[in-house]
């Protein structure tokens, strides 16, 4: 599919545009929501909690140990930085090579060598490490849900090396050769839609914190995805630090929604939910992951109790994914926490490439051998997927041949927010942009 160019107005809006090239633009907008209006917060924790997890190390199976030559892969990261600490992410990586070269034979029986670089969210940081992964010859770069990809790729791509990123949706990931993005950048928007229509759900009102990377893509893609599930969504965006949305909830309560799904950082979801819990409001609440903070919920009456949570991963500690997630964690991780949703990033990033270069037969860990076995690869677990694939064959997603997954999870939480009855939820038809 080819990605339609971009156009902005000189305050920064979106252009008038016909309805597929609205979409797309919000579609390239929605890492930077996830990653920059959402970031901080905790991905909630399993329903044990989460937190370090001593696992049972046979779940890591036999010792199969890499012998071939060292292969170099580079993991590109945002590190820590005044705004944020997503060091997790680096650090998981590393214990999922090491699980790697130590129970999967390395990648295609080479031993993996982590190139690593931090990018602390600043373009010229972001370029150095394109720079770098050219100069130390890597043969793919990984990624979870890195601050800045657009410099590093238009350096590693005309290099001839594939990149693998778990979820970024920027215009240059989506329409760049070679760059394959294993998790589902879209959930944000289309997962609600695809619980509304499982759920019955006719209508919904979607509050999305009012920053230029936010509320753009919300407005572009939540419509479309809610209309592909049979149901009518509004979507009011609401200025960061607004304490109180009384008043906007009693103005969307006007057309009485069935639901309500929160987008923001976990400041921005406590005034939301608290809002509408105070309003005595009977709808379903929806609300990402992310929304869940360090306290817990705290300042919300009754907490996330009955709130329905959007995630990035099944984190049901009884599925076999997340309990080898959990044993790599605890032989590997170096006291990580398993409940972090930057540990949990960086794991899907690092173990998504070597399950799909291992799935193909064959010993070439050239850039292009890698780049041939990931797009040819078979449908491949998706790591801490409850059972979910990811296929990099460029037919998961209408809007990018980029796009390896539709996957999406949702999660029960408690008044604290623990999050527990995870399951993969049926997102058929939601992704589909329309002809006009």
């Amino acid at each position: 599919m080819r990605l339609l160019p971009l156009r902005f107005t000189a305050a920064g809006r979106l252009a008038a545009r016909p309805r597929t090239r609205a979409a797309l633009t919000g579609v390239l907008l929605a890492t930077s929501l996830v990653a920059a209006a959402c970031g901080g917060g905790s991905s909630g924790g399993g329903s044990s909690g989460g937190g370090t997890v001593k696992a049972d190390s046979a779940l890591l199976g036999p010792a199969k140990a890499a012998t071939g030559t060292p292969v170099k892969i580079g993991w590109i990261g945002t590190g820590r930085t005044q705004a944020v600490d997503a060091s997790a992410e680096e650090k998981s990586a590393q214990a999922a090579a090491d699980y790697a070269n130590a129970h999967l034979g390395g990648l295609r029986g080479h031993q993996i060598q982590i190139v690593s670089c931090e990018d602390k969210s600043v373009p010229a940081d972001a370029q150095a490490c394109g720079n770098t992964f050219v100069r130390e010859k890597v043969s793919a770069v990984a990624g979870g849900s890195p601050g800045q990809a657009d410099p590093w790729i238009k350096i590693v791509s005309p290099a001839g090396i594939p990149t693998v990123l778990n979820l970024v949706a920027t215009q240059t990931a989506l329409s760049t050769k070679n760059v394959f993005l294993l998790g589902n950048p879209l959930g944000p928007f289309g997962t609600a839609a695809a619980y509304a229509r499982e759920a019955k759900l006719s209508s919904a009102v979607v509050l999305v914190i009012d920053v230029p990377a936010a509320s753009g893509p919300a407005k572009a893609l939540s419509p479309i995805f809610f209309a592909n599930a049979g149901s009518k969504a509004k979507v009011i965006a609401i200025p960061p630090g607004t304490a109180d949305m009384t008043p906007q909830i009693q103005s969307a309560q006007k057309d009485k929604p069935a639901l309500y799904h929160v987008t923001g950082d976990p400041t921005f979801c406590a005034s939301a939910i608290k809002a509408i819990k105070a309003l005595g409001i009977k709808a379903t609440i929806t609300a990402l992951d992310r929304c869940v903070g360090t306290d817990k919920g705290a300042s919300i009456p009754g907490g996330f109790e009955g709130v329905k949570i959007m995630g990035q991963a099944n984190q049901d500690p009884t599925t076999a994914e997340y309990k080898l997630y959990s044993a790599v964690v605890d032989a590997y991780g170096k006291g990580l926490k398993t409940n972090d949703a930057y540990t949990i990033s960086g794991y899907q990033g690092m173990l998504g490439l070597i399950r799909s270069v291992n799935a193909v037969a064959g010993t070439d860990v050239t850039p292009a051998g890698v780049a041939k076995a990931i797009q040819t690869a078979p449908a491949t677990p998706y790591p801490i997927g409850g059972g979910a694939t990811f296929q990099c064959n460029g037919k998961a997603s209408p809007v990018s041949p980029n796009i390896c997954s539709t996957t999406g999870f949702v999660a029960d939480a408690s008044k604290t927010g623990t999050l527990s009855n995870f399951r993969t939820i049926d997102a058929t038809g939601i992704y589909k942009l329309g002809a006009n």
